[in-house]
């Protein structure tokens, strides 16, 4: 019975220092992997991909680019539960005027500008981005 306990703790310890040295020799080689890979800077975003174009909206400057809303700028600093339902179909008229590829666009712009979105147009500009 003894034997039977020593070989069982045995075994247990094994498997844990296989697994515990197994462990800190991968992430030494996936470290090594991220450093050749992140001294590589990207020249250009090819545009094929989501996180790409989310990137070059991040890094735009802090331009203000219009989508014929020049309206909303009077809803500056209103906060989202201070709109009335003619003010929230002017968000919408300028929402579903957009087009798909400039969503992202007119959120940095209405950022950029301090004007939040009413509760109601977020939720729907979310289910749009999720419906993408």
């Amino acid at each position: 019975m003894e034997v039977l306990l020593l070989a069982l703790v045995g075994i247990a310890g094994i498997a844990f220092l296989t697994t515990y040295f197994g462990q800190r020799w991968k992430s030494k080689k996936d470290g090594d992997e991220e450093s050749e890979t992140s001294e590589e800077p990207l020249e250009e975003c090819c545009g094929a991909h989501e996180i790409c174009e989310t990137d070059l909206i991040n890094k735009m400057s802090e331009e203000i680019l219009y989508y014929e809303d020049q309206e909303l700028d009077a809803y500056r600093n209103f906060e989202e539960n201070d709109f009335n339902d003619d003010q929230i179909d002017e968000f919408r008229e300028v929402l579903y005027s957009l087009k798909q590829n400039e969503m992202e666009g007119w959120l940095r712009s209405l950022e950029l500008r301090k004007i939040e979105l009413p509760s109601i147009i977020k939720s729907e500009v979310v289910f749009m981005l999720v419906n993408e």
